[in-house]
C-alpha cells in the first residue's frame, strides 16, 4: 500500500470523525445530549450505528475527542519559558497560539469549532457525571501551572499561594464559555474575540499572586518594626 493510498485513507477517517461528531453536536443542541442514542446520530451522519461505535466507543467520547488544549502542550510551553517570562504569560501565550491554530486549520467543519466549544462546556456542566470527569482531567493542568507559578515565586508548586493561582486560572479558562461574558459575544465567536476573555481570567489570577506577594512584604516589614522596638527596649 503506497504512503499516498494511506494518507487517503487517513483523510477519510478524519472526514468521517469530523461528520459524527458535528452531527451528534447539532443533535445535541436540538434534542439534548440524554435524549440523542448513537442511531440518531449515525442516521444524521449517514453512516451506520457500528460506524459511529468504532470512532466513539461511548457517547460521551464525542465531547472528549481531540481536545486542542492538551498537558503536554501547556507543559513544553511552560517549559519553553524565557528567563523573564511568567507562568501566566505563557499559559496566555500557549491559549493564544492553540486557539490560532484550531481556528486557521481550514476545515468546514472546524469552522464551527467555537460553537460546538460552548455547547460542549454547557452540556458537561449540565450532566454531573460528565461534570466530574472533565473537572478530573483538568487537575494534572492545575498541577503544572502551580510548580510554574512556584517556581517565579521562587517555591514550589505545594504553598497555598501558586496552587490557589493555578486553581483560579485554570477553573477561569474551563468555565469561561459559560460566562455572561463569553454569552454576549456573538455568535459564533471568533478566536481574537474569546482571547479577551481569557485575558480577564489571567489578570485575575496575576492579582492574586501580586497581592499576596504585597502581603508577604508588608508582614515581613512589619515583623522587622517589631523586632526593632523589642531590641531598643
Amino acid at each position: 500500500m503506497t504512503a499516498e493510498v494511506i494518507d487517503r485513507q487517513e483523510r477519510r477517517k478524519r472526514r468521517t470523525r469530523q461528520a459524527i461528531q458535528a452531527a451528534a453536536f447539532d443533535l445535541f443542541a436540538e434534542r439534548g445530549y440524554r435524549e440523542t442514542t448513537i442511531n440518531d446520530i449515525a442516521a444524521r451522519a449517514d453512516v451506520a450505528p457500528r460506524t459511529v461505535t468504532v470512532h466513539f466507543p461511548a457517547k460521551e467520547e464525542l465531547l472528549f475527542d481531540a481536545e486542542p488544549f492538551t498537558l503536554d502542550g501547556l507543559t513544553s510551553r511552560l517549559a519553553a519559558r524565557q528567563p523573564h517570562e511568567s507562568a501566566l504569560e505563557a499559559l496566555r501565550d500557549w491559549m493564544a497560539t492553540t486557539m490560532t491554530e484550531v481556528e486557521t486549520e481550514g476545515s468546514e467543519l472546524d469552522a464551527r469549532f467555537w460553537e460546538r466549544r460552548a455547547l460542549r462546556a454547557h452540556i458537561i456542566n449540565t450532566e454531573p457525571e460528565l461534570r466530574g470527569r472533565a473537572r478530573a482531567s483538568y487537575y494534572p493542568f492545575e498541577q503544572v501551572l502551580a510548580e510554574a507559578i512556584g517556581h517565579d515565586l521562587g517555591q514550589s508548586g505545594s504553598p497555598l499561594i501558586p496552587r490557589l493561582a493555578a486553581l483560579s486560572a485554570v477553573a477561569g479558562l474551563r468555565e469561561l464559555y459559560e460566562s455572561d461574558e463569553a454569552q454576549a459575544v456573538r455568535a459564533p465567536p471568533s478566536a481574537a474575540e474569546l482571547l479577551k476573555l481569557v485575558d480577564q481570567v489571567i489578570r485575575f489570577a496575576r492579582a492574586g499572586i501580586e497581592g499576596a506577594r504585597l502581603r508577604r512584604q508588608e508582614l515581613a516589614r512589619m515583623t522587622s518594626c517589631w523586632v526593632a522596638r523589642v531590641i531598643a527596649t
